[in-house]
């Protein structure tokens, strides 16, 4: 299922749990391609992915990546994004899991909902509480950088990661002003997505087939 050298990702036309991985791999410079398909497309492909479910990588060993932090580490690893240090590849570690699994996971909680009012409910509460609860966090990781970067002094797999979930929620116009409040994590975000490759790839990145 994969090209011969390269990396084949495969994930819903869509930014989700998954999109991450899609910074790290472009930030990587290893060679990849981004195999999208959409929702009435999976019941034909499932089958075929081992575990039926995705994000799911095969490297160009024939590899078959599963679980989406792993794949991302793994990505990072193999792209020199991952610190040498242990301590400060801990704190990649931290900061990747507060986000993809706290952060993420607040907003998932409401975003499926199809019910109008259960959906003005999240929002409001992801406006009022949760929102600045992870915003102010990630927004002290900034001020105590002396760097730029979240932890050293060179991006890492934790940078793409935090400026890749600020990314996404902007583009929900149900509660993206609330990163208004913390002006420094959207300049970080923003550096971090028109760094090079990175900026190459948000050029030419589909829309979407869901808002997140």
């Amino acid at each position: 299922m994969s090209s011969k050298g390269n990396y084949t990702y495969y994930y819903f036309n869509a930014r989700g749990r998954g999109e991450f991985i899609r910074w790290i791999l472009a930030a990587s410079g290893l060679p990849w391609e981004d195999k999208r398909f959409e929702m009435q497309e999976w019941q034909t492909l499932k089958p075929t992915i081992p575990g039926n479910a995705v994000p799911y990588l095969v490297t160009p060993e024939g590899y078959q990546l599963r679980q989406s932090e792993a794949i991302a580490r793994y990505v990072a690893k193999k792209g020199g994004l991952v610190p040498t240090d242990d301590l400060a590849a801990y704190k990649c570690d931290a900061i990747v899991d507060t986000v993809m699994i706290d952060m993420f996971d607040a907003v998932v909680k409401f975003m499926p909902l199809k019910s109008p009012e259960e959906r003005a409910k999240g929002f409001q509460n992801w406006n009022e509480l949760a929102g600045p609860k992870f915003y102010g966090i990630i927004d002290q990781w900034v001020k105590e950088s002396r760097s730029g970067y979240l932890v050293g002094d060179r991006m890492t797999w934790a940078d793409l990661t935090v400026a890749c979930i600020v990314n996404s929620l902007g583009l929900i116009d149900e509660i993206k002003a609330s990163q208004d409040a913390y002006p420094d994590v959207k300049a970080f975000a923003e550096r971090i997505a028109q760094s090079g490759k990175v900026q190459d790839y948000l050029k030419t990145r589909p829309a979407g087939m869901f808002q997140f």
